[in-house]
Parts: C-alpha cells; sequence; structure tokens
C-alpha cells in the first residue's frame, strides 16, 4: 500500500515537472527578446516548434511504449526536457533557441501521452483530474521561479535551475523504470482505421474540436503574451509581470483541484457554462483593469479556464458514446495541440500590427467561441438523444 502511494506520488510529480516549462517562455521573453535583438512575436516561432515537437512525440507514444517500455519512455522524455531547458540557458542566438526548442517539445508531448494513458488505465477518474491539478502546480511554479531570477534580469539561471530539478526527477524515475506497467498492444484493424473518416460526420464533434482548439489557444496565449502584455501595455515591472503571470497557473491549479468536488452538486453542462462565465468576465478585467488591478482578470481567467479542459475530456463517452469516444478523444488532443500550435503565434503577428492592446480581445473572441461552439454542442447532442 505504502509502495503504491509513493508510486502514485511519483507520477503527481512528474506532471508538476511537465508543467514547470510550459509557462516560463512568456515570463523571460520581456528580458529574452531585448538581447536576441529579435521581432517580439519572435516567441510565437518559439512555441510553434515545441508545439510541433509535443504532437509528432504524442502520435509515436504508443509505437515508443511497444518497443522500449512506459518508463524507459518516461526517462528518455523527461531526459529530452532536460537537454531543451540546458540549451535555452547556453542560447547565444535565436537559431539555437529553435533548436533547443526541439527536445523541449518531443520530450513534453511524449510524458503528457503516456502519463495521461498509464493514469486512464490504472487509476480513477478522481486522479485524473488531480493529475492536471498537479500540472497547475508546476506550471504556477515555473514563473515563480523565473521572477526570481529576473529581478537581477538573469532569465539564463531561471532555465538553468529548472533544468537541476528536471534532471534530479529523471534521476528518480530512472530507477522506478521497472515499477511501470506494460500496457498489452491494441491492434488497429484497417476497419478502426477507416472509421476514423466518419467521426467528423457524427453528431456534434466539430464543435467539440472547436471548443478544444480555441479553450487550448487561450490558455497558450495568455502563458505566451500575458506577461508581455502586462509589462508592455500596463506598464508593470518584468519581474512583477511574472509573479501576476503565475497567479493565472496559481487559480488554473485552485479550480482544477476543487472542480472535482463541484461535480457532486453540478452537472458537467453547468459547471462549463459557469467557467465559461468566469473566463469571459476574466478577460473583461485585462482590458480595464489598470496597473496591479489586471492580476484579478489573470485569477478569474484562470478559475474560469481550470475545469474547462477535463470536464471536456470527461464528457467524450457521455456525448459521442464509449464505442467511437477512445479515437474522439485522440482527436480533440491532436486538435488541442494545433490550437497550442497555431493561434500564440497568429496572436503574436497581429500584435506586431496593431500593438499587444488586441490582446484581451483577442482572448475575448476565442472565449467567446468556446461558449458559442459548448451550447451549440449541448442542443445537437440532446438532439441527437432523443431521437
Amino acid at each position: 500500500m505504502k509502495k503504491s502511494i509513493l508510486f502514485l506520488g511519483l507520477i503527481y510529480l512528474i506532471f508538476i515537472s511537465l508543467g514547470l516549462p510550459d509557462s516560463i517562455l512568456g515570463v523571460a521573453w520581456p528580458s529574452m527578446n531585448g538581447e536576441f535583438n529579435v521581432a517580439a512575436s519572435s516567441a510565437g516561432i518559439i512555441a510553434m516548434v515545441v508545439s510541433i515537437g509535443t504532437i509528432l512525440s504524442s502520435f509515436q507514444t504508443n509505437q515508443l511504449i511497444q518497443k522500449i517500455g512506459v518508463g524507459n519512455l518516461i526517462v528518455c522524455s523527461i531526459l529530452f526536457t532536460v537537454i531543451g531547458l540546458c540549451g535555452f540557458s547556453v542560447s547565444k542566438n535565436f537559431v539555437f533557441l529553435i533548436i533547443s526548442a526541439i527536445p523541449l517539445g518531443l520530450g513534453a508531448g511524449a510524458i503528457d501521452t503516456a502519463v495521461n494513458d498509464y493514469v486512464a488505465l490504472h487509476y480513477k477518474a478522481h486522479h485524473m483530474n488531480w493529475l492536471h491539478g498537479f500540472w497547475g502546480i508546476g506550471a504556477t511554479l515555473g514563473p515563480i521561479i523565473m521572477g526570481v531570477f529576473l529581478r537581477n534580469q538573469n532569465w539564463r539561471g531561471g532555465y538553468l535551475v529548472l533544468a537541476g530539478v528536471q534532471f534530479i526527477l529523471v534521476t528518480v524515475v530512472y530507477f522506478t523504470r521497472k515499477q511501470w506497467k506494460q500496457p498489452k498492444q491494441a491492434a488497429h484493424s484497417l476497419e478502426a482505421q477507416d472509421s476514423l473518416l466518419t467521426l467528423f460526420k457524427q453528431p456534434g464533434v466539430i464543435f467539440s474540436l472547436i471548443c478544444f482548439i480555441f479553450y487550448v489557444g487561450v490558455e497558450a496565449c495568455m502563458g505566451l503574451w500575458g506577461s508581455s502584455f502586462l509589462v508592455k501595455v500596463k506598464d508593470i515591472p518584468i519581474s512583477t509581470a511574472a509573479f501576476m503571470t503565475s497567479s493565472y497557473y496559481a487559480s488554473l491549479t485552485v479550480g482544477r483541484l476543487a472542480a472535482g468536488f463541484f461535480t457532486f452538486f453540478l452537472s458537467s453542462r453547468k459547471l462549463l457554462y459557469i467557467s465559461e462565465g468566469f473566463l469571459l468576465a476574466g478577460v473583461v478585467f485585462l482590458m480595464i483593469g489598470k496597473g496591479n488591478f489586471a492580476a484579478i482578470g489573470f485569477i478569474f481567467t484562470g478559475l474560469g479556464s481550470a475545469a474547462i479542459f477535463p470536464t471536456m475530456l470527461h464528457e467524450t463517452p457521455e456525448r459521442f458514446g464509449t464505442k467511437n469516444s477512445a479515437r474522439i478523444m485522440s482527436l480533440q488532443l491532436a486538435l488541442a495541440y494545433t490550437g497550442t500550435t497555431f493561434l500564440p503565434p497568429a496572436l503574436g503577428v497581429l500584435a506586431d500590427r496593431f500593438t499587444l492592446t488586441i490582446f484581451p480581445y483577442l482572448l475575448f473572441l476565442f472565449g467567446g467561441i468556446v461558449f458559442a461552439s459548448t451550447i451549440i454542442l449541448e442542443k445537437t447532442v440532446q438532439a441527437t438523444n432523443l431521437r
């Protein structure tokens, strides 16, 4: 019993480590930007490279697990993130940053997919909710750690410390790699592969995919451009902006840990509507908030974002049936990564043209699309179930 609890604790620690690098580029970028003498929107290129690496490794995770095992894959993946973070800390030019982003994305994608699949197979549903909450703990700690180093304009030190934390973790995971249960190899028939082409025709699937694309777009844009928005539009010091950005991830974490308890007295539909309303309210606060008051916008947006992603995943079998839920869930995650890949760089390009004052307005547009798509999706699913 004690051994199983310790192993579960290790799984949570892995997801904390997964969250650590996810939120620091946007925090450090106002300092990095000037040093490398590139456009502010260039952060979007780095984020895109990380996201593409994440997508590629996610699609290959199952095959890699069958070849080298879950434990070995997680060890290699965390080691890849160590290499990427070290590369960031010693980069002397923008091209080397892009090269360092490749192993960072490859490692993150494999960890995310492998650990999510493992928990889904071997643990109860509430552990999945808390798992994403622990990712939020890492995403909260990342900007705090970087903010400490930014007080001395030492963003490289922040990346190096995070690489050290990841290295300690990979050492621990290495000695537990044989404890990870190997899943049975799934048979993928031609019929199952062909059926994927018909999923788009299932009522509501298109609107579900739209929700995933634009919700994850909100989360990714908050992480990448939130700190720059505070510095350049709200005239807030860089180190203070880093801590304010961490408030978004802190509220995201608290909200996800609490969401599991809300499901005892709220339906998933009501939880989604309330969450999306909070998200839009938070973005309005970002528009009108001045100075430190803008932090309220980050907190509200984080609280609103908290339950959306895990609830949408959890609702997949209810909305579309258990027969196709696994393939639809994979499709949803793939489209979510697509939103992460393209929406933050697109916002950066528009910000170069119109300034970062457009940041909250585009977030409101994204959130509005999620809210409208959720309403249409719920009505479509209800109408289908009544037939």
